[in-house]
């Protein structure tokens, strides 16, 4: 039997088995009752950020000329306005799109990133391996919160500017972690086996290393997406952030500070949404190491 039919007849078989790995994932996510509470809250969060502008209409930046504080609940605002006579759930909808923007365009970018950084010394070794570790270690070292003052100090507050000082610092995780992933499954029999057969490199690596190196990546998105959004929210109440009268959550949680003794709610609402959405997206991403755990796989 010539190579290349052993080689087909090898994918033929990892493809399989990464379907039947997929479909146990799959089960074993949604028998995790809180996972998919993660799961439904995120799915409201979401559906929130993408038609609230739609369905809540109306000034949320700008003060309202004779308005006053109003606590929820109040004529025309379910969740009261704040200090300028702004109404909460429109900010709070708007700071919501804000964050989920954000978060997804850094751990787009900054997971890319990561895995093509971290994939090339693993894969390769050597002086690529060396290099990429001391640039990883280097900027590790680094606390992300001066990385964002020194970036935003000089190059201002804006929504580009604060979404290339989370990517600085948010690869290097993801690039730690696909770099022990491929040197994990480097040393695999398969891939020698690929190799024996005059694969290349390139088709191992997209058929192989990154299909059985991909699991751990996947719960890394879900934390990385949790961390930017928490990172906006501090550089934002740190004042080094988004600043008024830009609706982040950040922003509202800063603004509300004088307030909150009096009005409990203008601290409480956008707090609270910042907490529902990191929970929610915790709580996924803890579903899903669970379910990729390979130990787990074919429990019940």
């Amino acid at each position: 039997m010539s190579d290349a039919v052993l080689a087909a007849r090898a994918d033929h078989l990892v493809e399989a088995d990464a379907i039947s790995y997929w479909q146990d994932v799959r089960k074993r996510f949604f028998r995790n009752r809180v996972s998919v509470i993660g799961l439904l809250i995120l799915a409201f969060l979401l559906f929130v950020a993408v038609f609230g502008p739609i369905l809540f209409k109306g000034p949320y930046k700008a003060a309202v000329n004779g308005a006053e504080l109003q606590r929820p609940f109040s004529k025309g605002h379910l969740l009261g306005t704040d200090d300028l006579g702004r109404d909460m759930l429109r900010r709070v909808v708007r700071g919501l799109g804000i964050s989920l923007r954000l978060a997804a365009a850094v751990t787009l970018i900054s997971t890319v990133l990561g895995m093509f950084l971290g994939g090339l010394a693993g894969y390769f070794g050597g002086w690529i391996d060396a290099l990429v570790t001391r640039v990883v270690d280097a900027i590790y070292a680094i606390p992300y919160v001066l990385v964002g003052i020194a970036f935003i100090t000089i190059f201002g507050s804006h929504f580009w500017v604060v979404m290339l000082t989370l990517i600085s610092t948010a690869w290097i995780g993801t690039a730690r972690l696909f770099r022990a992933a491929v040197l994990q499954v480097r040393s695999q029999d398969y891939i020698e086996a690929a190799r024996s057969t005059g694969a290349k490199t390139k088709r191992i690596l997209l058929s192989h290393v990154l299909p059985n190196a991909l699991p751990p990546i996947i719960v890394s998105v879900a934390f990385t997406i949790a961390g930017a959004i928490l990172a906006e929210s501090i550089y934002s109440f740190l004042g080094i952030g988004f600043i008024e009268p830009t609706p982040a959550i950040g922003v509202m949680i800063r603004s509300a500070r004088q307030q909150f003794q009096d009005y409990p709610h203008v601290l409480l609402v956008p707090a609270g949404a910042l907490v529902l959405l990191t929970l929610s997206i915790v709580f996924v991403g803890d579903g899903l190491r669970d379910a990729l755990d390979p130990k787990l796989r074919g429990a019940t």
